[in-house]
């Protein structure tokens, strides 16, 4: 009784706060108001520098006046950091160097747009305009703009070295991936987009788009200039100065409407702000009067669910406060059945990498970590959500009655973005990583603990995907759950049974017919059927058993070419597909070098192919490569895979002495009758022999394939052409008839062949 009395003054004397915090809200919807006109007013500033960046672009100079936008940048911020943005702005301004004006023009605009908080202030709809503004757009202004730069250097060189020719391939090849990225990411994202602009803002794009054509075709007359040519005389960089004003001209057209959109959504958003401030405020002040009424009838039932509260102290997480799994279990066996319309909805998040975090800078910057993201997902949770901590790094949010699907979906992406935008941590910057798995029960479907299975499960798929990526549980999830569980049974046996093992693909000298090497592949033998990777490696993956497989694969393969060593007329390498794990452990690398030692083989023997991703992390590149190159040393036969295909290329053509590159079957397929992708193969080709890097091309399929490689100097060709993956004996069969069956090519013959 005495509880019921507490709670009744308590709760008068509480409710009496209620205009305060009626004010409070109202001051806070105001500072919403504030950040957007913040926001536009650094959008006027980017907006401003356009006409400045295009005639930059376009002439090299600038003669519009300056000193109002000075003036503009100083009253935008009185802190220090107005002194760097007037310092940048002059930097731009005065470098005479195109490129390099148009770059420091670039971080100009990020760092007003980062003042602005942008990012923050844009709808859902134009999340990704500013990005598009400030970097995308601008970075194909700075490649055209690098391209023509290059062609007037060496149209004015009286000779053309090797280097010189790698010039233009490598930076057409990071202008293409820049405009091609453009082209895709305008027409995909601005299909969606539904203001009173939109049509306008795609027309733009589709403008864009056919001047990028048109570009790309005046620069393939300079790459091709550069690849044949000798000397300034030769290169054909006329074409390319012609077009490269109007394709200025028209992605500073796509650049301005896109800055005009997004100036839009923001007026837009302010105005649904103070409406509804107004109407908040007409409402508020009826619920506060009726808050004072309601509150001493609501007092009996209050003090019953404190009573109930104090039991049920162990369904919460301590740390964040946040129930806990318990408590969610028994949320879901309490919930009442859907109404017809509705389904229930059940997302779980996972924050990746965690690990690393706990171990750079303390369990305790960890503990605030997990808090501030509880913090944050309470931020997009509803009244009737009931959110969860339910593990080390793992959150549930489960939704009782989702109205709108469609909708609901979308929530996950956007609490992932929420939670990897920039913290400090000890005043360190960092980026959390995490996953979603999602599930959305279909109508009348009772509401089960399976639901949480099922949510795992999604979350697996995701997390197999990429960081940063969501998946919606499907039943084909649990089918292949469970299938890869009945996969793994078996493989577990057939490890054990010996029925794992290595098939090899045969390469070829392309001149000769000889076979030179051969990949090894690993496969299943299944009861007498052939199982191929795709089938088990996924169960593999996620039973434990990828060590084991290719253990099992290196120990067989350096056994077969101990067998072979010496026996053979010309020298056979044997690839292997090294993991990053391998690379990323000095350990692993004297141990693999022992196995071949120990088996009498020379390392020389066994080819390491090397895939460019796994050097594409910056964090763990460096120990790799260093793996590398000491791998190289020990004398291991080094071939970069995929080449071509990664950000790597040149660089670890540079850092590391690879002797053989192999390039992707996406610039060997067709290639003998598609003139764009031969200008490419054909670079690629031509960059490898320069620096006496031996090429083998993979996936041939065609004798056309095959002599339109021969005749542009590859050396070594793999693919169904000259055999699928076989058996230790078939490819023993097939190194005694190509190599015993055919007669000797002198260094004549081979240049005879390829000429």
């Amino acid at each position: 009784m005495h509880i019921r009395g507490w709670l009744t003054g308590l709760i008068v004397f509480l409710l009496a706060p209620c205009l305060l915090f009626a004010s409070l809200w109202f001051h806070n919807k105001f500072e919403n108001v504030s950040s957007i006109d913040r926001s536009l007013a650094g959008l006027n500033l980017v907006q401003s520098l356009g006409p400045l960046m295009q005639e930059k672009a376009l002439t090299g100079q600038i003669s519009q006046p300056t000193e109002m936008l000075r003036r503009r940048l100083v009253d935008f911020d009185t802190s220090q950091t107005t002194d760097e943005l007037a310092t940048e702005l002059d930097d731009f301004l005065q470098e005479p160097n195109v490129p390099d004006a148009l770059r420091k023009a670039r971080l100009l605009t990020a760092k007003i747009s980062q003042l602005a908080k942008l990012s923050a202030s844009s709808s859902y709809e134009t999340s990704k305009l500013p990005h598009l503004i400030n970097d995308t757009l601008m970075t194909v202004v700075i490649e055209t703009s690098v391209m023509v730069k290059n062609g007037e250097m060496l149209s004015g060189k009286a000779a053309i070295n090797t280097w010189d020719k790698m010039l233009v391939p490598v930076q057409g090849g990071q202008f293409k991936v820049a405009a091609d990225g453009a082209s895709r990411a305008t027409r995909e994202y601005f299909q969606g987009l539904e203001g009173p602009r939109a049509d306008v803002l795609r027309d733009k794009a589709a403008a864009y788009r056919s001047a990028n054509l048109a570009y790309q075709s005046a620069g393939s007359k300079l790459l091709s200039s550069t690849i044949k040519g000798n000397s300034g005389a030769d290169i054909t960089n006329e074409q390319l100065n012609s077009v490269q004003p109007d394709f200025v001209r028209t992605i500073f057209a796509l650049w301005q409407e896109t800055v005009d959109y997004l100036h839009e959504d923001l007026q837009q958003q302010r105005a649904e702000t103070l409406f509804a401030v107004a109407l908040a405020g007409l409402v508020g002040g009826l619920v506060i009067v009726a808050a004072f009424a309601i509150a001493v009838a609501l007092s009996r039932a209050l003090a019953d669910r404190t009573q109930q509260e104090f039991e049920n102290l162990g369904f919460h997480d301590p740390l964040t406060g946040l129930p806990n799994r318990r408590a969610l279990l028994r949320s879901i066996r309490a919930l009442p059945p859907c109404a017809v319309e509705n389904s229930t909805g059940l997302i779980i998040f996972d924050l990746r990498h965690f690990k690393k975090i706990n171990d750079l800078y303390g369990d305790q910057a960890g503990d605030t970590i997990l808090r501030d993201t509880a913090e944050q997902l309470v931020q997009f949770a509803e009244a009737q959500d009931i959110l969860c901590r339910t593990g080390g790094t793992e959150f549930m949010l489960l939704r009782p009655n989702v109205s709108d699907a469609p909708e609901f979906e979308k929530l996950p992406a956007r609490i992932i973005r929420e939670l990897g935008k920039e913290r400090l941590v000890d005043d360190q910057k960092i980026v959390l990583e995490s996953n979603a798995g999602l599930l959305i029960n279909k109508f009348g479907d009772p509401v089960t603990d399976q639901i949480l299975v099922d949510a795992e499960l999604a979350l697996r798929s995701a997390k197999q995907k990429a960081p940063c990526k969501c998946a919606l549980f499907t039943s084909e999830m649990r089918t292949v759950f469970e299938e890869n569980g009945e996969i793994a049974k078996r493989l577990h046996k057939a490890l054990n049974n010996d029925d794992i093992l290595p098939w090899f693909q045969p390469q070829i000298d392309i001149v000769t017919g000889e076979v030179v090497g051969a990949e090894a592949l690993v496969r299943w033998l299944d009861y007498g059927q052939i199982r191929f990777p795709g089938y088990f490696l996924p169960a593999a993956e996620e039973a434990g058993y990828m060590d084991r497989i290719e253990d099992i694969v290196r120990r067989k393969t350096i056994d077969l070419a101990a067998e072979l060593a010496g026996r053979t007329r010309r020298t056979i390498h044997f690839g292997l597909n090294v993991s990053a794990d391998l690379l990323s452990s000095a350990r692993a690398v004297d141990a693999l070098h022992c196995q071949v030692k120990d088996a009498g083989l020379s390392p020389s023997l066994i080819s390491l192919e090397i895939l460019e991703a796994v050097m594409i992390d910056e964090d763990t590149a460096a120990p790799i490569k260093e793996n590398i190159a000491h791998l190289s040393e020990l004398g291991f036969f080094v071939e970069l895979d995929d080449f071509g295909t990664g950000h790597s290329s040149i660089s670890s053509l540079r850092d590391l002495k690879i002797d053989r590159v192999k390039i992707d079957r996406s610039f060997v397929s067709g290639v003998d009758m598609k003139p764009d992708l031969q200008k490419f193969t054909s670079a690629l080709i031509n960059l490898a022999k320069s620096l006496d890097i031996d090429v083998l091309a993979e996936g041939v399929e065609t004798t056309g394939e095959r002599d339109w490689l021969r005749q542009n100097g590859c050396d070594v060709i793999q693919g169904f052409l000259i055999s699928k993956a076989v058996p230790e004996v078939d490819l023993s069969t097939i190194i005694l008839r190509q190599n015993f069956g055919a007669h000797p090519t002198t260094n004549a013959d081979r240049k005879s062949a390829i000429a």
